[in-house]
């Protein structure tokens, strides 16, 4: 499941994401550590080795790989030309990874927010999240507002019977599951009447944004 979801998965809660760790840009962080490391000429023997057998008359800013390059050295280099591309200069790049160096945070930490993916926020993450929510119905309703539950309209591939088994009467769907469907209609009417809530709710996001606006009187 969470393959299919992709990148969906490495985006930070509050923006629609489960926040789990994103190996590639953990890697880079790492790729991008050594090659200011290499910069600086850091007192290591691995740096100075480099510095002598790899790089010996030139700045590591200049250097191009060869064939028989190692997939580590490979890795280095295809982040410096990727960063230099994104920065537009090998001087906006220094300065970039000189104030991660000199600042309060981490270098690592700072490298991983720049190349971990980007979203925006969602409004309905801190509905989903909630504390006194159960983990696996916080989960489920994130993959709902994701429309992503595995429903039937979305088994079709394994020919499965697309009809809801609760009413038979209509294929089942995100809308059909929640709000369509007689029964399901009936329970949201009976829960807004317990909550004293009268506005209507005929899809999730507007569900959500009704429950959060109430929070505080809930």
């Amino acid at each position: 499941m969470l393959l299919l979801l992709g990148s969906r998965c490495v985006y930070q809660k509050n923006k629609g994401g489960l926040a789990v760790l994103d190996i590639k840009a953990k890697n880079d962080s790492f790729f991008a550590k050594q090659l200011w490391n290499i910069h600086l000429k850091f007192d290591s023997f691995w740096i100075w080795w480099v510095d002598h057998y790899y790089i010996p008359h030139i700045s590591i800013w200049f250097f191009d790989v060869k064939k028989t390059t190692s997939p580590l050295w490979k890795s280095i280099f295809s982040l410096r030309n990727k960063m230099i591309e994104q920065c537009r200069g090998i001087s906006a790049v220094q300065q970039m990874l000189s104030s991660w160096h000199s600042g309060s945070g981490s270098f690592t930490a700072n490298a991983y927010d720049l190349f971990r993916y980007k979203a925006n926020h969602v409004q309905w993450a801190s509905m989903v999240w909630e504390q006194w929510s159960l983990p696996k119905h916080s989960f489920s309703l994130w993959l709902a507002m994701l429309g992503k539950l595995r429903i039937r309209d979305i088994l079709q591939f394994i020919s499965i019977d697309p009809l809801y088994p609760l009413c038979q009467n209509s294929s089942e769907s995100h809308v059909h599951l929640f709000f369509s469907c007689s029964w399901s209609s009936s329970l949201w009417g009976k829960a807004r009447y317990w909550l004293k809530l009268h506005s209507s709710m005929p899809t999730l996001n507007r569900a959500i944004r009704v429950l959060s606006n109430n929070k505080k009187g809930l």
